[in-house]
């Protein structure tokens, strides 16, 4: 029975949902999400009461107030109406079907605590939306919506999907165009483009069971900048976790800072063809990430900075236009198992990274790089990678040390150029060699002294420790003597030399 409180508009909508049918007014605007487009900010302004719906009455409709028709399933499928004043469903247990196309809601829609099936708005101009803590038992779909005033899904658990694709979020007073804190989405999350957001899209400690997508999204934080001097969060993710991969791909922008700290993909984070760091006040935030797979393949020069400190990754995928210039990039702590760069990056453009990311020495992101080198069969770049360090931490020591540091570097590349050592041992013995056949030393003992052979006289003087019974018989004078001195110092500091490098590769993790 239709009440007698109703209008004309009303009536047709409650009959329609008794009978589980559709209930149109005007031209329907596509048959699909993907079709509807995004209205206008002024959709709805000249409709008149032909097509005018009191939201009280679809809350009427929702709470079970309609008996619906034997044998048909009672569905709210409204398309083309104008529903005025808000649509308040808070707490509300809602076990029908919600389709709403192309509406215009005067009013915001007010779901907290709710628990629902399947609810769909498409193509709506819509106040605001306010879902903390409600349960939808199937998919949450606000496409290609036009919302004035965001949306609130605090610690809301939606069983399948949460799609916004194509809709328009202007932020609230507190500057976030979507409040999905704490959010739990068993399916998918998607907002592909033209989905633009103005305000933070806030994930914090969000938990999505498969796929989060923002395909040629935008998003633009509100403007100015925070007490640290930097610009405010286009995106905040911290502490999500993603069972599958995050994307923002094929074009997605941001102005603003992102923060994505202490979040976990269970197979990677993508950022690939992304427009985002364009000024030095924005920041990209990816503090002890984790994730299986990093991909940063950023529009070239970014102005901004990336901090990835203590971030845990099987492979970092790069450019070598990824990365903003010195000072801008942290990296400390950071491991990877595997290093790939979609355009090659010589292994003079990742000392180069290395050294922009560390203005203070640090040996871990070496050692990190040289290990992946070596993961990879590439045991020369690991090993110059390992000198740059040595070369690295020789600038922060005292004098002392800073010598003794050119010296092993110069003898045998600390260890990591040990066919310098052969090849200073070679000069020297050749210069000896000449130098003693020249100016013969005399024996000690004349009747006791062995054959003279200046090579193994000369070999005698360099090589520590080990004898040939030369040296000790043959007695140079003038500047031989001063020759066969520096020989022999030369010999205990190319000893000295190597035997620190041995050690250095030998304990090397």
């Amino acid at each position: 029975m239709t009440p007698n409180d109703l209008s004309a508009a009303e009536r047709q909508v409650w009959e329609a949902y008794r009978s589980g049918e559709e209930c149109v007014f005007g031209a329907v605007a596509g048959p699909t999400s993907s079709d509807w487009p995004l209205p206008d900010a002024d959709m709805g302004d000249d409709w008149g009461a032909e097509r005018t719906v009191r939201a009280e009455v679809l809350a009427r409709l929702l709470l079970g107030e309609a008996e619906p028709v034997p044998g048909r399933t009672p569905a709210l499928e409204v398309i083309g109406a104008r529903i005025t004043g808000p649509l308040n469903l808070r707490g509300a247990r809602v076990d029908a079907y919600v389709d709403l196309r192309g509406c215009r809601f005067d009013d915001r829609v007010i779901l907290n605590d709710a628990n629902t099936g399947t609810i769909r708005f498409i193509g709506c101009t819509i106040d605001a939306v306010r879902a903390r803590r409600v349960r939808v038992d199937g998919d949450l779909c606000l496409s290609t919506c036009r919302i004035r005033e965001g949306v609130i899904l605090t610690d809301a658990q939606i069983a399948t999907d949460l799609v916004l694709h194509g809709s328009r979020l202007t932020a609230m007073r507190d500057g976030r165009s979507l409040g999905a804190d704490g959010v739990n989405v068993s399916g998918d999350l998607s907002a592909h483009g033209p989905f633009h957001a103005f305000g933070t899209v806030s994930l914090r400690s969000a938990r999505i069971g498969g796929r989060a997508t923002f395909y040629r999204a935008h998003i633009d934080a509100e403007p100015g900048v925070n007490a640290r001097g930097h610009r405010h969060l286009a995106f905040d993710g911290a502490g999500m976790y993603v069972e599958q991969t995050l994307h923002f791909s094929d074009n997605f922008t941001a102005t603003g800072s992102i923060r994505i700290n202490d979040a976990r993909f269970g197979d990677a984070l993508v950022i690939d063809q992304a427009e985002i760091l364009r000024d030095p006040a924005e920041e990209l935030f990816l503090w002890r990430v984790t994730a299986r797979t990093l991909s940063l393949v950023l529009v070239p020069d970014p102005q901004g900075d990336i901090r990835l400190s203590g971030a845990q990754l099987g492979a970092l995928t790069d450019t070598p236009d990824t990365w903003p210039g010195a000072g801008r990039v942290s990296i400390g702590g950071m491991t990877y198992t595997v290093l790939r760069s979609t355009s090659p990056m010589t292994l003079r453009q990742r000392l180069r990274w290395l050294a922009n990311a560390t203005p203070e020495y640090e040996p871990q992101p070496y050692e990190q790089l040289a290990a992946a080198y070596r993961a990879s069969g590439q045991d020369e770049e690991a090993r110059y990678v390992l000198l740059a360090k040595q070369r690295r931490n020789r600038e922060t020591l005292r004098l002392p040390g800073r010598i003794w540091g050119y010296l092993q570097d110069a003898a045998i590349g600390y260890g990591y150029r040990p066919a310098r050592a052969l090849a200073w041992l070679a000069a020297l013995i050749a210069l000896g060699t000449i130098a003693f056949a020249i100016d013969r030393p005399t024996p000690v003992k004349a009747d006791e002294a062995p054959h003279w052979n200046a090579f193994f006289y000369t070999v005698d003087l360099l090589i520590p420790v080990v004898t040939v019974g030369q040296e000790a018989a043959w007695n140079p004078g003038g500047w031989a003597q001063w020759l066969a001195y520096t020989l022999v110092l030369l010999g205990w500091a190319l000893a000295g030399a190597a035997a620190a490098g041995a050690t250095r590769v030998l304990n090397r993790p």
